[in-house]
């Protein structure tokens, strides 16, 4: 693997059109074409909390876990940051801010200064250890978050312990990942492509070491993280609903960016889950 292979390759990818039926394919031919291949992960230990978000109706209540719970396979119809029609990935995130700022951007759609939005955030918690791929950038100074910061050492890391011939390839590769996921991507079909194709090719070459792949939140400006969790890892033995909370946000002002200002209204929370019926008592 050589800085110009991988330079010939990213051009190749960017010169697929998103109109190419074949496009996702091609996207992943290519990436595969990467000789040695470098995935870089880390284990979050059992213990560590996560946060999911989902908005609903003023008077409603999620009761059912399955309801703010990993979204069925066969209600996914299109490209999304980390999957492919037709395959669910658990996203969640590093805290509640990031959670719920990943909703922003469709927030502002159809609503206005005055408003109220209702979202139910729920806290996860591993049972047991999770190996999750890391994106992140080898550039110091485009680390703004504090998984960033700590990954990017990984990252240092990683490369300094690698093969020389191959230290200036792999900066060049991660440094694609990086800004392609950090890219906003609503209505940007052709980048939901490269970052979906790119979570599975990682996914599939880590050869079932990993189950996550771990991405700075673009909404966010990238001072928070989110994780894309494999289908298979969302059982009752790996992760646990420990708490709910049912937040109303009232919109204060706009920004110049064309989005919202928040001021929390109202919240109620629960920690009372009946795991055996799948229920969440409010």
């Amino acid at each position: 693997m050589t800085v110009e292979e991988i330079n010939q390759i990213v051009a190749s990818i960017e010169n697929i059109s998103e109109d190419d039926e074949n496009a996702y394919e091609k996207i992943i031919f290519q990436l595969l074409k990467i000789k040695r291949f470098p995935v870089l992960i880390y284990e979050f230990p059992q213990g560590h909390f996560f946060f999911r978000s989902r908005t609903h109706g003023e008077e409603e209540f999620f009761t059912s876990l399955n309801d703010i719970s990993i979204t069925p396979s066969n209600f996914i119809h299109s490209f999304g940051r980390c999957n492919r029609p037709h395959q669910s990935k658990f996203y969640v995130s590093e805290n509640r801010p990031t959670s719920f700022m990943e909703l922003v951007e469709y927030w502002s759609e159809n609503k206005k200064v005055g408003d109220k939005i209702n979202v139910t955030i729920g806290r996860w918690q591993l049972l047991k250890p999770l190996n999750c791929i890391i994106i992140t950038t080898p550039d110091v100074e485009k680390r703004v978050s504090v998984y960033d910061i700590e990954n990017g050492k990984i990252l240092d890391a990683f490369i300094e312990n690698s093969d020389e011939k191959i230290r200036e390839a792999t900066k060049h590769l991660y440094r694609y990942f990086f800004e392609k996921f950090r890219k906003p991507s609503k209505n940007d079909l052709k980048n939901y492509l490269i970052t979906s194709a790119i979570t599975n090719v990682c996914l599939t070459i880590s050869n079932n070491q990993a189950d996550c792949i771990q991405y700075p939140s673009v909404p966010f400006d990238g001072e928070g993280d989110n994780f894309a969790i494999n289908k298979d890892f969302i059982t009752d033995e790996n992760i646990k609903l420990v708490g709910a909370l049912n937040n109303e946000l009232t919109i204060v002002s706009e920004n110049e960016n064309g989005t919202f200002n928040f001021e929390e209204t109202n919240n109620i929370s629960t920690e009372d889950i009946d795991y055996k019926n799948r229920r969440i008592i409010w």
